[in-house]
């Protein structure tokens, strides 16, 4: 934020407006902005552009690119100082209620979307409320919209709250550790991948699905298949995230409309990569990853 103490606005995050630095990163660190760069830091396709430079057939990865640059080689919290903050701070200041210029009615542009009125201020406050309420309700235009002029906007979040978001992420960073080939098991525990089940009960992922002593054969194989079943579906949740992060829309839990499609050759190679290991998920918000 530079010297003059200027006010940034931000939606989606905790508070609306900020003035010091430590608090919009405190709060930018537990904000859906987080998120989106935490799912792509689990990409593939979004670390593959990256190792291109920004070089792919997907006009949608390239913009992305673009934006967010290579999270992979950045803590958030650089990356948010480099990038983020101009990502995500609202470029225009929101539309408010304010006292015309009878001699020079300039209007906030753009200039649709008001209401012009005039107000007798003689009026009690009860009756010109009343009133103004009621020209706005049968106003034939009156639609209240989520307007966003940030020059990368989250996606409304209907249907999906943070804590959707945290799960998910949670289920798919324990479902790729546990058969993740570079993991060395520690003396005494057991080989081989979680079930879907361990994976919900080690989360604690549906409370009404963890074991209880008093559980017959019957219940318990009850509470086994809803737990697999929860988990499954987030891990599908979180795939459909990491996704749709890549090409620009978060938080989506919806499938991709149009897949990302590499041409034959890059995606031998980036298969090739990850085979080799050269790319892996980052999880730790402080951990980086170049690859020569």
């Amino acid at each position: 934020m530079d010297p003059n103490n200027e006010q940034l606005i931000f939606k989606g995050m905790r508070r609306l407006r900020y003035r010091r630095n430590d608090l919009l990163l405190n709060d930018a660190q537990r904000s859906p902005y987080f998120w989106w760069w935490a799912y792509l830091r689990l990409s593939k396709d979004y670390w593959w552009v990256c190792q291109r430079k920004g070089v792919a057939d997907d006009l949608r990865l390239r913009e992305m690119y673009a934006d967010f640059g290579k999270v992979y080689e950045m803590t958030f919290d650089d990356w948010w100082d480099r990038r983020g903050v101009s990502l995500f701070r609202e470029q225009v200041a929101l539309p408010t209620v304010r006292e015309l210029d009878p001699s020079n009615l300039e209007l906030t542009k753009p200039i649709g979307g008001h209401l012009l009125l005039e107000i007798p201020i003689n009026m009690t406050e009860r009756t010109i409320i009343s009133q103004i309420r009621r020209l706005i309700r049968l106003h034939p235009d009156r639609e209240v919209e989520r307007l966003s002029t940030a020059q990368r906007k989250l996606a409304k979040l209907i249907g999906i709250k943070q804590d959707v978001i945290e799960s998910a992420y949670a289920v798919w960073q324990l479902h790729h550790a546990s058969r993740d080939g570079r993991v060395v098991n520690k003396i005494g525990q057991a080989t081989g991948s979680k079930s879907l089940y361990q994976i919900g009960k080690e989360l604690r992922l549906v409370r009404t699905c963890m074991p209880q002593a008093t559980d017959d054969k019957e219940r318990a194989a009850k509470r086994i298949n809803g737990m697999k079943v929860a988990v499954s579906r987030m891990l599908s949740r979180a795939n459909n995230l990491i996704d749709n992060a890549a090409v620009g829309t978060f938080p989506s839990v919806q499938p991709l409309k149009a897949p990302i499609v590499w041409r034959p050759v890059q995606q031998q190679r980036l298969n090739e990569a990850v085979a080799n290991g050269q790319w892996r998920p980052l999880f730790a918000a402080n951990e980086t990853l170049i690859v020569p």
